[in-house]
């Protein structure tokens, strides 16, 4: 689970602003943006994982008038692939961690 963490950082740290650079017409992307651009580390982790959810369920954004899904169709694959895997990580160190808690009981 640290070493996810730390990976998470570091993509997010050095990435982030690539990433949100292919979704500049996304409304979602942009206000995310403004809101968490003065929160250094925390709010980069807290926008490439909300990045990371624009791509991996782009329906849900698509129907509020969020997204431009064709910024999401051109999002280059390679990215769009470490971090819809980091979010399925994320997700699964979670449940295994919410399992192995009440497993104890």
């Amino acid at each position: 689970m640290n070493l996810a963490m730390i990976v998470q950082c570091y993509i997010a740290h050095r990435y982030t602003e690539d990433f949100e650079s292919f979704l500049t017409n996304c409304k979602f992307v942009t206000g995310n943006k403004k809101t968490f651009q003065h929160a250094g580390l925390l709010g980069k982790v807290m926008r490439t994982g909300l990045i990371s959810m624009v791509l991996a369920i782009p329906t849900i954004f698509l129907r509020r008038g969020l997204i431009d899904l064709n910024e999401v169709k051109r999002f280059p694959p390679n990215m769009k692939r470490l971090l819809v895997s980091m979010l399925a990580i994320q997700i699964v160190l979670l449940i295994a961690l919410t399992i192995s808690h009440y497993a104890d009981r």
